[in-house]
C-alpha cells in the first residue's frame, strides 16, 4: 500500500468525494468511490472501507447528514471522509498499520508515552470509553483518539471529525 501521510489525510477529511483532496487519498491506497460498502448495520448514509491486512479503515457519510442542504436523497453522495482508523496488531490478519500517523504516534508506545508527547501540543487528554480506554485530543477542529486494549497497549488511533452529541 501507499500509505498517504498524515497532512494528506488531515487535508482529507470534511472532504466529499468530489474534492481534490479525497482524490489524492484514494489514488495513494488504490480505491475508488465504488469500492466503499455500505456501513454495517444497514444505517444509511454511511459507507465504509476498509483493508484489515493494512490495518486501514476509512469512514464516510453523505454529504447530506453532514452539512445543510436545500433537498438532498441519502445515500446519493456525495461522500465525506469523517474518519480514519489506524489499527494496531489483528491476531486475525497478523498485521497492523504500517504507515505514519499524527504526531509520530506508534503502537509500541506506552499510555504515559503517548499522553506526555501528544499532550505537550494539544493539552490534557479528554478521557472517555466504557472503562477509560480512549484518549482523545482535538487537533483544531479534528478529534484525535487512542484507544487502548489494556496491557496490549494501543488498539487502534483514529483521526476524524469530533463525535456527535
Amino acid at each position: 500500500m501507499n500509505h498517504p501521510t498524515v497532512e494528506e489525510f488531515i487535508a482529507a477529511i470534511g472532504r466529499d468525494s468530489e474534492s481534490k483532496e479525497l482524490e489524492t487519498i484514494f489514488s495513494r491506497i488504490g480505491i475508488q468511490l465504488q469500492n466503499l460498502d455500505d456501513y454495517r448495520l444497514g444505517v444509511s448514509g454511511h459507507r465504509i472501507w476498509a483493508d484489515e491486512a493494512a490495518g486501514l479503515q476509512l469512514e464516510f457519510k453523505d454529504a447530506g447528514l453532514v452539512s445543510e442542504t436545500a433537498y438532498h436523497d441519502i445515500d446519493d453522495g456525495p461522500w465525506m471522509l469523517t474518519d480514519v482508523i489506524f489499527w494496531g496488531w489483528r491476531n486475525d490478519t497478523g498485521t497492523q498499520y504500517e504507515g505514519p500517523m499524527p504526531f509520530g504516534l506508534n503502537f509500541l508506545m506506552s499510555r504515559d508515552q503517548i499522553r506526555s508527547d501528544a499532550s505537550a501540543d494539544l493539552g490534557a487528554p479528554m478521557v472517555f470509553g466504557l472503562s477509560g480506554n480512549v484518549d482523545a485530543w482535538m487537533l483544531g477542529k479534528l478529534e484525535l483518539a487512542v484507544d487502548y486494549d489494556g496491557e496490549r497497549g494501543v488498539r487502534c488511533v483514529s483521526l476524524g471529525l469530533p463525535q456527535e452529541e
